[in-house]
């Protein structure tokens, strides 16, 4: 079988057609279409597919302008729906910051959720505590719910009172 161009050639060019079939505002608007991003994760998958870092620049610019990404709402129903999962405030606060989100914007976000959305991270941590609360309630018990708690990223205050109650009389 002979080539009228060498194949490897032909093959890079057609890997390189073949990632960038559309144009990277209409990649970044199939994205958004599923859900909400931070501006980096969308700057990183953009990256990823090889897109020029102009096109990636002109294709979040054209997104802020028409107010179909930002971080703020972003933030927002990303705490909202960890919040139902039973994730705490310290480990929102880190997962945000791993995927981009400014520091200022996290405060302002949970403070927004506190005060006008009512989230409440004691009752949160409670509701967490009893669907994850062993049947025998001894020391191991205890230290084991401690560290599940931390893990889940809220702080002592809003769980140590539930650690020091006897759970044994209520059965």
């Amino acid at each position: 079988m002979r080539f009228s161009k060498p194949h490897f050639l032909y093959e890079k060019f057609m890997d390189k057609q073949s990632t960038q079939k559309y144009s990277a505002t209409n990649y970044l608007l199939y994205l958004l279409s599923k859900r909400d991003y931070s501006e980096q994760e969308l700057h990183r998958k953009l990256k990823l597919k090889e897109y020029s870092a102009e096109e990636i620049e002109q294709a979040i610019e054209t997104a802020k302008a028409h107010n179909w990404l930002s971080d703020e709402r972003f933030c927002q129903t990303f705490i909202r729906y960890r919040a139902q999962q039973g994730v705490g405030p310290r480990r929102l606060k880190q997962e945000l910051k791993m995927k981009g989100v400014a520091d200022w914007l996290i405060s302002q976000c949970l403070e927004v959720a506190e005060a006008e959305e009512g989230l409440d991270w004691f009752e949160l941590a409670e509701q967490t505590f009893e669907k994850k609360r062993p049947r025998v309630w001894d020391l191991k018990a205890k230290q084991k719910m401690w560290r599940f708690m931390v893990s889940r990223g809220f702080y002592q205050d809003h769980f140590s009172h539930l650690l020091n109650q006897d759970y044994d009389e209520d059965e």
